[in-house]
């Protein structure tokens, strides 16, 4: 295959395309003559981002497809959390202040991953969500009725430990647009892994979990992620180096979290809305799934991992 062999509505430069090669080729979507291989073919029928199909694909090696049909699909739908504006976290009866203790119950110490599976987890064992093809709202109270009904004839209060979808949102400030396109594209994902392979899937066991064991889904991501790690600076003259650099440039600079992208070199931190922003102690080596540039380099989608990995 040549580029010229490749039709754009807009062709993007030289440049790009050649970066985007050398990624399939690190993922082994393509070979040496930038012919598509086996697995780039399975990584084809994903509708993901590249980096994600091969992240999803590897998980059942490590028998956590379950984990990863669930992360990959909340990352998908962006914008889970809802952050009311204005700056009066100090205040505990703002809104920003609720948010951010509501938010908390989900955070994971191990970074952002399992922290969207938190949130997924929680919402399905909490809420009462029914698509709006079966019923939508009407359908959520009458099941819910029927919860209360079925807890009063067992002796039982009327309240029953779950809630409606919209209610439960509103109460851990969680975007519920977000959520349930995360739930759709989890469901879609899920039934094209579960499909045979003579039907264009993939005939992954979608039902293969880690359990409590989180290990496993940690080095998936390792693996699924390895163009994308980066590791906390190690000495205080690489620390310097970054502030003055910083500082140079206007920004207001801390010596903590300061990382290095494993592929590249470039200098970046943990973006303020991760679960590990001014974790203490920094880990000392993360995974990322987006690099974001503003006046700073962050990286959202954080973490952790080991260095040996």
């Amino acid at each position: 295959m040549t580029l010229d062999h490749l039709i754009f509505f807009t062709r993007p430069t030289i440049d790009a395309l050649h970066k985007a090669f050398r990624q399939l080729y690190a993922l082994g979507a393509i070979d040496d003559g930038m012919d598509l291989t086996d697995y780039g073919k399975k990584m084809a029928r994903l509708p993901l981002d590249p980096t994600f199909a091969h992240l999803l694909l590897q998980s059942p090696q490590y028998n956590c497809t379950t984990e990863m049909l669930t992360a990959i699909s909340m990352l998908s739908a962006e914008n889970i959390f809802y952050r009311p504006g204005g700056n009066e976290e100090g205040k505990g009866n703002s809104l920003s202040a609720k948010a951010a203790a509501a938010h908390r119950r989900f955070a994971s110490y191990e970074g952002d991953l399992p922290t969207m599976l938190n949130v997924y987890d929680c919402w399905r064992k909490e809420a009462i969500y029914v698509c709006s093809s079966q019923g939508g709202k009407k359908e959520q109270k009458r099941r819910r009725r029927q919860m209360e009904e079925a807890s009063q004839s067992k002796g039982g209060t009327s309240k029953t430990g779950k809630i409606l979808h919209g209610e439960w949102c509103m109460r851990n400030f969680i975007s519920g647009r977000s959520l349930v396109r995360a739930h759709d594209v989890r469901n879609q994902l899920q039934e094209i892994c579960a499909r045979d392979k003579q039907r264009n899937g993939l005939s992954i066991d979608v039902k293969q979990s880690c359990g409590d064991d989180m290990m496993f889904f940690y080095k998936c991501a390792c693996a699924g992620l390895f163009m994308q790690a980066a590791t906390r600076f190690s000495n205080s003259v690489e620390i310097n180096k970054a502030i003055r650099k910083e500082m140079a440039g206007g920004a207001v600079s801390s010596s903590r979290g300061k990382y290095k992208t494993v592929s590249g070199g470039a200098e970046v931190s943990i973006h303020p809305t991760s679960a590990l922003f001014n974790r203490n102690p920094p880990p000392k080596c993360v995974v990322y799934t987006e690099l974001l540039v503003t006046k700073r380099t962050y990286i959202r989608g954080a973490t952790q991992i080991r260095e040996e990995w």
